[in-house]
C-alpha cells in the first residue's frame, strides 16, 4: 500500500509540474528547438540576364546566416546545376565560397542553343530543412545568326485571373473586413487596373485599384443576406465574378502597419455573435521571425469586438515577420505577414569622368565600410538587364514567403515612393508564409545531410604494411602549391578530408616512411564525393503565356566580317637560321625532331594529337591515354608509345596533363620504335625540358590523380567583340567587377571603355561584415573630360 501511495504521489507531482508549463513557455521552446540549427540563404547577382551565345555569363554569390543575419563564413561548398528549357541538366559546378561569398561563370559557345536556362544554387546542408532557401535565376541565350525580336511588354489580358485574400482568410459578417485582391495573367505578371464591388441590385458598394504588380485592397462591411459581385469593365478587361462566401462569425487578424510609427498595431476582432462564441477563451498573438518572437495573451472577456495591442518595432527584426493567432491548445487559427524596416538602406554616390584614352572612370562614395560588392555596368540602351531580383528582396522578403516573388526590385526601388505600402499589399495577398506552424510544433529538424567542407580523397596502397608501420601518404599539387600528409590505416587505406582543390588539377601521391624516404608502391586514389541533389527539387520560373514578340521591332545582327588586307610589294630577306638539336643523337634517324623557342602555346598532349597520336582522358578512371592513331584500327589492344621525360621512362601519363610547350626544349617522335631498345610500347616519344625547368618530380615514381568532382576552376570574365555600335549598345557589358572590397575606406573606382556612351546603367549588390545589405540600380550620366 505504501508503494501505491508513493506512485500516485509521483504522478500528482508530475501532473502538477506539466501544468506549470505555460503556453508562452511552450511556444518559446517550439521556436528555440525548430531554429536551433543555423540556416544558409543564397543570393546571386548576374552581370545581366540576356546573352549572345559567344559571351560570358558571370555571377557573384552572397550567403547569409539566417540565425545571425551576417555573412555565413562557414559555408565553403555551393552546388550549381544548370538546366535547359526542357529541364535537362546541361552543366554542374561545385563553387568555392569563402567569408560568405563566391563567384564564377560560364564561357558560352554555339553549343548552347537559344532559349531559357535555369541556374539553381544550393548547399547540401539546406536539405535538412523543410523550407527552400536555395536560389534560382532564369537567363536567356540568343543566337547572332537569327534576328532578335524585342519582347512585347503588353499584358495577356485574355488570361487575367483574380484572387482574393481577406484578412484572417475569411469574410466575416457585419464588421469592416480588409480584403486584398491580386490580378495576374497566365505568366503571373501583375495587371494594373481598377474595378468595383456591387451588391445584388448593382449598387456600387466600394472601389479598388491594383498597382503595377497586380496587388490592391478594398474595405467591405458585408451583410450575410446580400450577394456581392466584383466587376472590372474597361477597354481591355471585362470580368464579373462573385465575391465569395461570407461567414456568420469568426476571428479576423488585422495589422495596419504604419511605417512612420515606432509601434506595430495588431487588432484581433470578431462580430457580436463571435463575442458569445469566444467568451472565456484565451488566445495568443505571436509575432515571429526565425527564433525571434514577441507574444501577447488576449481574450474577448471585456465584451469588445476589437482587441488592440501595440508591439515596439525596435524588438522586431527587419524583413518579413509572421503574426499568428493561436488557441489554448496552441493550434493556429490564422496568420498574417507584415514588414519591418527600421533604419535606412545603405547607398552609394556615383560620379563619372572621361579620360584622354577614351575611358570612363566611375568613382563610388559610400556611407559604409568593411563591405564586399559586385558591380555590373551596361550601356545606356542595354536590353539585357532586367533588374528584378535584389539581395534585399532575397534576404528580407523571399526568405519568408511560401512562393518567392520574381520581381523584388519594385519593392526596394528608392524611386518608388509608395514601396512600403506596396510591400504590405504584397504580404496581405499571401495565403501563408514559408514557415508553417505545424512544422514548427513538430520538433527540431532531423539532421541527415552533412555540412560539406571541401572534397575527400580516398585511396589504398598496394604494398603490404607491417602492423606498427608509420608510413604516410604525401599529396602534392604540382602547379598549385598544395601539400598535405595523412596516415595509412591497418587496411592500407588513407583519406584526405576537407581538401580544397579545383577540377583538372594534377595531384601527385607518394608513400614515405618515418625517415621521409620515398617508398615505391602502387597507389589507387579517387575523389570520393557524391554530388548532392536538392531534396525539394529546383523551382523553374517558367512562363506559360504564348510568347509575344514584336514583328515590327526586329534587330538583325551584322554578319561577322573577315578582315582582308591588300598586300604591297615587299623585299624578302633570307633570315633562316638552322635549328640546332641537342639530343638528336639519342634517337634513330627515323625520328622527327621538334625545337621550341618558348613562344609556343598549348599543351604537350595537344601537340602529340597534331602529330600522329590520339590523346585524351579515359572516362572509366580519368587517366591520360596516348595511342598511335594508326593503331586505332586495331582496337583497344593497340599499345601506347614509350614516353620519356629527360630520358626517364614515364609509367604514369597523368604527369603530362598540365605540361605546356613553353616548358619544353625538344620533342622527338619515332613511330617505328627503333629509337628504343625496350620490347614494349608502340613507338617512342622523348621530351626534353628547358634548362631551369623543375623536372625532379618526373624522376620519382608518383601516382597521379587528375581531379574531377572538385571545385570549378577560377573564372576570368571577357567581353567579346561586337560588329557595330548598335549591337554593342543593346547587348554588351561595359564592365563586370565581382570583387570590390571596402575595408577601412569608403570609396572605390572602376574603369570602363566609353564607347560613345552618354549615360550608363550600374547595378550594385553586396553586404557588409555585420550583415547590412547594399542593393542599387542607377543610371549615371557621363561627365565631361577632366
Amino acid at each position: 500500500m505504501k508503494l501505491i501511495i508513493r506512485f500516485f504521489s509521483f504522478l500528482f507531482c508530475l501532473q502538477s509540474f506539466s501544468q506549470a508549463i505555460s503556453n508562452q513557455d511552450k511556444i518559446t521552446k517550439y521556436l528555440t528547438d525548430y531554429f536551433s540549427q543555423d540556416r544558409e540563404i543564397i543570393h546571386v547577382q548576374f552581370n545581366k540576364n540576356l546573352f549572345i551565345n559567344n559571351e560570358d555569363i558571370a555571377f557573384k554569390g552572397y550567403i547569409l546566416s539566417k540565425n545571425n543575419n551576417i555573412p555565413n563564413s562557414n559555408t565553403t561548398n555551393v552546388q550549381l546545376i544548370v538546366y535547359d528549357n526542357n529541364e535537362q541538366i546541361i552543366q554542374k559546378q561545385l563553387l568555392f565560397a569563402q567569408n560568405g561569398i563566391f563567384s564564377g561563370g560560364i564561357h558560352l559557345t554555339e553549343k548552347f542553343k537559344p532559349g531559357k536556362y535555369y541556374f539553381h544554387f544550393y548547399t547540401n546542408w539546406m536539405n535538412n530543412f523543410k523550407e527552400n532557401d536555395s536560389f534560382n535565376q532564369t537567363i536567356e541565350i540568343i543566337d547572332k545568326n537569327t534576328p532578335y525580336a524585342f519582347e512585347n511588354k503588353e499584358f495577356n489580358w485574355k488570361t487575367a485571373e483574380i484572387d482574393l485574400f481577406p484578412e484572417g482568410g475569411i469574410i466575416v459578417n457585419d464588421i469592416v473586413n480588409l480584403i486584398g485582391i491580386k490580378i495576374t495573367d497566365c505568366d503571373k505578371t501583375g495587371i494594373e487596373t481598377d474595378g468595383v464591388i456591387l451588391d445584388s441590385k448593382s449598387n456600387e458598394i466600394t472601389r479598388f485599384r491594383t498597382n503595377q504588380m497586380g496587388n490592391g485592397v478594398f474595405y467591405l462591411k458585408p451583410d450575410l443576406n446580400e450577394k456581392y459581385t466584383l466587376e472590372i469593365n474597361n477597354d481591355k478587361l471585362k470580368i464579373k465574378q462573385p465575391l465569395g462566401k461570407i461567414t456568420e462569425t469568426g476571428i479576423v487578424l488585422s495589422a495596419p502597419n504604419n511605417p512612420a510609427r515606432n509601434n506595430l498595431l495588431v487588432v484581433l476582432k470578431t462580430n457580436e455573435k463571435g463575442l458569445q462564441t469566444y467568451k472565456n477563451k484565451k488566445f495568443t498573438i505571436l509575432i515571429q521571425q526565425n527564433g525571434n518572437s514577441m507574444q501577447q495573451e488576449v481574450s474577448f472577456n471585456n465584451n469588445k469586438t476589437d482587441q488592440s495591442f501595440y508591439f515596439d518595432k525596435k524588438y522586431l527584426p527587419n524583413g518579413v515577420n509572421t503574426i499568428r493567432v493561436l488557441d489554448e491548445d496552441l493550434n493556429e487559427i490564422t496568420e498574417r505577414l507584415t514588414y519591418i524596416e527600421e533604419g535606412k538602406n545603405l547607398s552609394t554616390t556615383l560620379d563619372t569622368k572621361t579620360t584622354s584614352n577614351d575611358s570612363i572612370i566611375v568613382s563610388g562614395k559610400t556611407d559604409f565600410s568593411k563591405a564586399r560588392l559586385s558591380i555590373s555596368v551596361l550601356p545606356e540602351k542595354s536590353i539585357c538587364i532586367n533588374q528584378k531580383k535584389t539581395i534585399l528582396g532575397t534576404f528580407y522578403l523571399n526568405a519568408y514567403l511560401e512562393k518567392p516573388e520574381t520581381n523584388t526590385y519594385f519593392y526596394f526601388d528608392p524611386e518608388n515612393k509608395t514601396r512600403r505600402q506596396d510591400i504590405e499589399l504584397l504580404l496581405l495577398n499571401q495565403n501563408k508564409g514559408k514557415y508553417l506552424w505545424e512544422n514548427i510544433k513538430s520538433g527540431p529538424p532531423k539532421i541527415s545531410f552533412e555540412f560539406e567542407k571541401g572534397v575527400t580523397i580516398n585511396g589504398k596502397v598496394e604494398k603490404e604494411l607491417k602492423p606498427d608501420s608509420k608510413n604516410k601518404i604525401s599529396l602534392v599539387a604540382l602547379k598549385n602549391n598544395l601539400f598535405d600528409q595523412t596516415t595509412i590505416d591497418q587496411n592500407n587505406d588513407f583519406k584526405f578530408e576537407h581538401f580544397f582543390v579545383q577540377d583538372s588539377t594534377v595531384l601527385a601521391l607518394q608513400m614515405s616512411n618515418e625517415k621521409n624516404t620515398t617508398l615505391s608502391t602502387k597507389i589507387e586514389a579517387r575523389i570520393a564525393r557524391n554530388e548532392p541533389r536538392f531534396v525539394l527539387g529546383p523551382s523553374f520560373e517558367k512562363t506559360f503565356c504564348p510568347a509575344t514578340k514584336s514583328v515590327d521591332n526586329i534587330f538583325n545582327f551584322q554578319p561577322h566580317k573577315t578582315e582582308t588586307t591588300e598586300l604591297k610589294e615587299v623585299a624578302i630577306k633570307n633570315t633562316f637560321k638552322k635549328e640546332v638539336f641537342t639530343h638528336k643523337d639519342d634517337m634513330s634517324p627515323m625520328a622527327r625532331a621538334f625545337k621550341f623557342d618558348g613562344k609556343e602555346y598549348g599543351t604537350v598532349l595537344n601537340f602529340l594529337s597534331s602529330n600522329g597520336y590520339n590523346t585524351g582522358i579515359n572516362q572509366s578512371d580519368f587517366s591520360v591515354y596516348i595511342k598511335e592513331r594508326r593503331g586505332s584500327y586495331l582496337g583497344e589492344s593497340a599499345s601506347s608509345p614509350n614516353v620519356y621525360i629527360d630520358n626517364f621512362l614515364l609509367f604514369d601519363f597523368n604527369q603530362l596533363f598540365n605540361l605546356t610547350l613553353d616548358q619544353i626544349d625538344e620533342i622527338y617522335i619515332d613511330q617505328t620504335g627503333s629509337s628504343d631498345t625496350s620490347g614494349t610500347g608502340h613507338g617512342t616519344i622523348k621530351i626534353f625540358m628547358k634548362t631551369g625547368q623543375k623536372n625532379d618530380y618526373f624522376k620519382v615514381k608518383f601516382t597521379t590523380l587528375i581531379v574531377t568532382k572538385g571545385f570549378a576552376r577560377n573564372f576570368t570574365y571577357k567581353t567579346p567583340p561586337f560588329e557595330n555600335q548598335d549591337e554593342f549598345n543593346y547587348f554588351s557589358t561595359l564592365g563586370w567587377f565581382p570583387n570590390i572590397e571596402l575595408n577601412d575606406h569608403l570609396d572605390y573606382q572602376i574603369k570602363i571603355p566609353k564607347n560613345q556612351q552618354r549615360e550608363i546603367q550600374i547595378a550594385i549588390e553586396g553586404f557588409t561584415n555585420d550583415g547590412q545589405l547594399i542593393s542599387e540600380f542607377k543610371k549615371v550620366p557621363i561627365g565631361v573630360n577632366n
